[in-house]
């Protein structure tokens, strides 16, 4: 039974996705595999089902994750004694809500990374309910998310507040566009939206529903560097973080759509589990990074729009 081979597994289990703990851990789709079927063989039992999207744990495999885990954290507190390091020497698996990663985390993990040298920050990103639930369920360290204002956090994390963003409705510049005249009018607009699974999403959808409103989706992507290029090109409308638009090189051609019925002001969390108190000095200092960094305006881009914002 080899290390690299049970570190595969953990990694693939928690990210539930062979492909992603391979970007994880730097290595090909392949190598993993192989790595995972080493494990398998040594132990003489089916840990997962690979074919299954999300990959999924065997019964077998429930009980093999938690002792390799204890595996890799013995591993990590040798390494951290021998070391002499202030905090132990051990993965800080961090799960980000998509609409943050780009904006939010660059400098925050490289502050954390020099302040603490030992620990190695595992990234992942996902919608903020499925980030929640893997901070719950131990599958993740911790996570910064986006809820809704009014939304209550859910018990089983600890929380920290560390700023605002609002969700801006986004369309073309120029061009024949749907004019708005009322709630009724955005029947007759194309949505360029993250795809099902997406908090923003469903804000905008029951927002749409409650006005009567049939929501039509003319495309799906995850990246909003895509989804503003299309408004850009008169494809449609779409509803984006206002740090996203603020740094566009596109934001000449886009313009707000300042609708009262569809103002969905959101709070920045950082969660955690109770089950890393050993790590208080790290979360600490990378709460404190994306406090600052959430503090700074966001920058706009070095053209300037014409003309007001006003539908």
């Amino acid at each position: 039974m080899e290390f690299d081979d049970i570190r595969a597994f953990v990694a693939v289990a928690e990210a539930r996705s062979v492909s992603r703990a391979a970007r994880a851990l730097y290595l090909t789709q392949p190598a993993v595999t192989r790595r995972m079927q080493r494990l398998e063989s040594a132990l003489g039992v089916t840990l997962c089902d690979r074919t299954r999207r999300p990959v999924t744990l065997t019964e077998a495999g429930q009980t093999v994750l938690e002792r390799c885990r204890r595996v890799l954290e013995a591993v990590r507190d040798v390494r951290s004694s021998s070391e002499g390091a202030q905090v132990p020497a051990r993965e800080l698996r961090i799960g980000v809500a998509h609409a943050l990663t780009e904006v939010t985390l660059t400098q925050p993990v490289e502050r954390v990374q020099r302040r603490f040298p030992y620990v190695s920050l595992c990234l992942s990103t996902g919608w903020t309910r499925d980030l929640l639930e893997r901070v719950r369920a131990r599958t993740l360290d911790g996570a910064v998310i986006l809820l809704p204002d009014d939304e209550r956090m859910s018990a089983g994390v600890d929380a920290t507040r560390l700023g605002r963003e609002r969700l801006v409705i986004v369309g073309p510049r120029d061009g024949n566009t749907p004019r708005f005249d009322g709630m009724a009018s955005l029947g007759d607009v194309g949505w360029i939206l993250n795809p099902e699974g997406c908090a923003a999403r469903a804000l905008l959808q029951r927002a749409l529903l409650a006005a009567g409103v049939r929501m039509h989706v003319a495309v799906e992507t995850y990246t909003y560097d895509l989804q503003l290029a299309l408004v850009a090109r008169q494809r449609g409308w779409s509803l984006v973080p206002a740090r996203i638009l603020a740094r566009s090189p596109l934001r000449s051609r886009l313009r707000v759509r300042r609708i009262h019925q569809l103002d969905f002001p959101l709070t920045i969390w950082a969660v955690r589990s109770p089950a890393t108190p050993d790590l208080d000095a790290v979360w600490k200092e990378l709460h404190q990074a994306l406090t600052e960094r959430l503090s700074v305006p966001p920058r706009r881009s070095t053209q300037r729009p014409s003309g007001g914002n006003r539908p």
